[in-house]
């Protein structure tokens, strides 16, 4: 069915190439459409959304519902914090214009923000350009002498709610959820919950597409709220101090809304894949980014734990079994326990250099852990290094304090525009290559933490929130690339936020949740694919293998076009039936040497479950899935490619999407050029 969908998008779309956008207005009702896309609003006393179609779809407001686009919190002269949406506002109704390329309805609220006889008015524009699905979203402001912005709500906009849908939104890898009553669904930009820039509610009759369009990764909050049978997006931000200017805020980014008949995966291709790759993280091909031979070539990651005889035992039998083809994730490297006194990661224990240098002369890499985010007040640097002038502060000056349960110490979060950060974490980089000899560096949380506002006093950048946090730590990194990172090095750092990507070499990607009832989506590969190299697919077990989820997680990983592994190699030889987790892992490993010319720089097209005898088991801590898995991918030369993993222990006969069987052997993958 969606196939068809999306044949009649295609024709529909090329039917409409040149309808230029236009405003009707009839009937207490204006009207803004181009023949993809039609949107009513009322042209009464107040504002609402009438009716909002895309391309032919069903109606997706419902009157009543879109009364408040817009919530904004103010900061008075005095210190007023009024939060005024529009009932606290007087309508002004709206006017039309015309551009070069877009019809546009600028909506007027004025607010009484001080008693001096003057409007303070609100505006918002909604634009639709010719030949385009896409409604974009914009706002602004006038202010009191005094006054500015200092938070958001916006756009607010509320579509029907399907009885069987389901919410799309950019955790990791992408998240699938059933749509539920009273259930709001979050994604924090940029971060693990939220690696892009957009949600979809998915429907069988096609997917609504909601993404603010932020060129410079601006902290903000996406929600989705389920309520009385509507589904309410709208993104909530922290406003930048400099956005507020000459007595007027503007919000910097424009955000678009559209439907596509098609599904999620064709909205997210159609207008998020052009947008993220007109970028400054994601206009550049993994085919033209300079990144170290061995790196590109790697195929197979794993964790390891301590500097012990049990450990090291398991690396060297580990390099015996896969071979030199493995890079070493190394924690608990230093001498105070994990999560705790960052950054006093020196001295290292004493034997660690050493068992660097046993494993570097087996060709294989090593890359110690390091926290680039987190500094323990109790540390003895905090004090000596005033660590304290580093820390990001709330508006009150109180530091921000995360607790973790591997240490239960409290940690402060350190602002990246601080030079005391970084120059210890600059001091970190060359003191982990030289002392350790290590092949590059591990920086935790800087592509996984959602960045805070920060209103310290004493930092170089605006007060609030904005850009400088994705700024910054891409300064600091940047910094370290062309000045202390020894030739042939690299610098990674855990999960996947968009805007990182050229930031680091290559991105550990585990973080994405996963449950019975919430199913890891392919959203991120089919954007990125062709940009950036990613390794894992989510945690492997901590205690035992053995369960089954160990097979299922490397096989995605595989399909995804990820680097293997990331496991504590002490896990995979416990007993005969670890140890054939451990051979699933390498016939994976051995198969992915050989797809090259596919996973590097090609394009993820799609996930596919083949037909025929294909077991349905429930898979622990994932939920119910499939023992065979397939990805169809397009090679930076053309080829289509299609890649099917056995997970099982027994043969599967199977039916491919081209009508073809095939015998799958077990724990074993196959490729088929298409």
């Amino acid at each position: 069915m969606r196939l068809i969908l999306a044949a009649i998008l295609t024709v529909t779309a090329s039917a409409a190439l040149h309808a230029h956008s236009g405003v009707e207005a009839a009937d207490g009702r204006v009207t803004l459409a181009n023949g993809q896309t039609s949107v009513t609003f009322d042209a009464g006393k107040r504002f609402d959304i009438l009716s909002m179609k895309h391309l032919g779809s069903r109606e997706l407001v419902e009157p009543g519902h879109n009364l408040a686009p817009w919530t904004i919190t103010y900061l008075g002269a005095q210190g007023e914090t009024p939060e005024v949406n529009p009932a606290c506002a007087v309508y002004k109704g709206y006017t039309q214009e015309r551009n070069d390329t877009a019809s546009v309805l600028r909506f007027r609220w004025d607010t009484r923000l001080q008693y001096d006889g003057k409007p303070y008015p609100v505006e918002m524009t909604v634009s639709l350009p010719d030949n385009s699905p896409l409604l974009q979203w914009n706002i602004s402001a006038e202010l009191p002498e005094g006054w500015t912005v200092s938070e958001l709500k916006f756009p607010t906009v509320a579509v029907k709610s399907p009885s069987q849908a389901k919410v799309i939104t950019p955790a990791g890898w992408g998240n699938e959820y059933k749509l539920r009553a009273d259930t709001v669904y979050e994604a924090n930009y940029p971060s693990w919950s939220a690696s892009m820039q957009m949600m979809l509610l998915d429907d069988a009759d096609g997917s609504y597409f909601y993404s603010p369009r932020d060129y410079k990764a601006c902290g903000k909050l996406m929600t989705l709220n389920e309520r009385l049978g509507q589904s309410e997006f709208t993104t909530e931000t922290v406003v930048s101090e400099v956005w507020n200017k000459d007595g007027r805020f503007e919000l910097p980014w424009t955000t678009v809304t559209a439907f596509n008949p098609g599904g999620w995966a064709e909205a997210a291709k159609a207008w998020y894949r052009p947008f993220a790759h007109n970028t400054s993280w994601g206009r550049v091909q993994l085919k033209d980014r300079k990144i170290p031979e061995w790196l590109v070539e790697k195929d197979l990651w794993l964790r390891a734990k301590y500097t012990g005889d049990t450990t090291v035992v398991a690396v060297n039998r580990a390099i015996d079994y896969f071979g030199d083809d493995i890079a070493f994730h190394w924690y608990f490297w230093h001498n105070h326990a994990y999560d705790s006194h960052y950054p006093d990661y020196f001295p290292a224990k004493p034997e660690f250099a050493g068992i660097v240098k046993q494993v570097r002369d087996r060709n294989c890499q090593v890359m110690p852990y390091i926290n680039g985010r987190l500094w323990d007040p109790g540390a003895d640097s905090y004090k000596a290094r005033r660590g304290y002038e580093a820390s990001c502060r709330r508006p009150d000056g109180a530091l921000y304090t995360e607790i973790y349960p591997t240490s239960i110490v409290p940690n402060t979060v350190t602002c990246p525009s601080s030079p005391i950060w970084h120059d210890m974490l600059i001091e970190l980089a060359d003191s982990i290559q030289e002392r350790l000899g290590t092949d590059g560096l591990y920086i935790d949380q800087i592509a996984a933490a959602a960045p805070y506002p920060c209103y310290a006093e004493n930092h170089k950048h605006p007060k609030g929130g904005g850009e400088f946090w994705y700024e910054d730590y891409k300064g600091i990194i940047d910094d370290m690339r062309r000045d202390h990172l020894k030739p042939g090095n690299i610098i990674f750092s855990e999960e996947n936020a968009e805007c990182y990507i050229p930031v680091f070499d290559i991105l550990l990607t585990v973080n994405t949740p996963h449950n019975p009832s919430c199913r890891i989506v392919p959203l991120y590969p089919l954007i990125y694919s062709d940009r950036v190299l990613t390794t894992a697919y989510t945690y492997t077990p901590y205690t035992d293998v053995r369960l089954g989820d160990f097979r299922y997680q490397n096989m995605q990983c595989l399909l995804y076009g990820s680097q293997l592994g990331w496991v504590d190699p002490r896990l995979l030889w416990v007993d005969e039936a670890s140890e054939y987790e451990a051979k699933f892992l390498k016939n994976l490993v051995d198969f992915r040497k050989d797809q090259h010319d596919v996973f590097i720089g090609g394009q993820y097209v799609r996930e596919f479950v083949p037909e025929g005898d294909n077991p349905y088991v429930n898979v622990p801590v994932f939920g119910g899935d499939y023992m065979v898995k397939g990805a169809e991918w397009l090679s930076p030369k053309g080829q289509r490619v299609l890649y099917v993993v056995n997970s099982d222990s027994k043969p599967h006969k199977v039916t491919l999407p081209t009508g073809k069987s095939i015998t799958m052997k077990p724990i074993s993958a196959k490729r088929i050029n298409l």
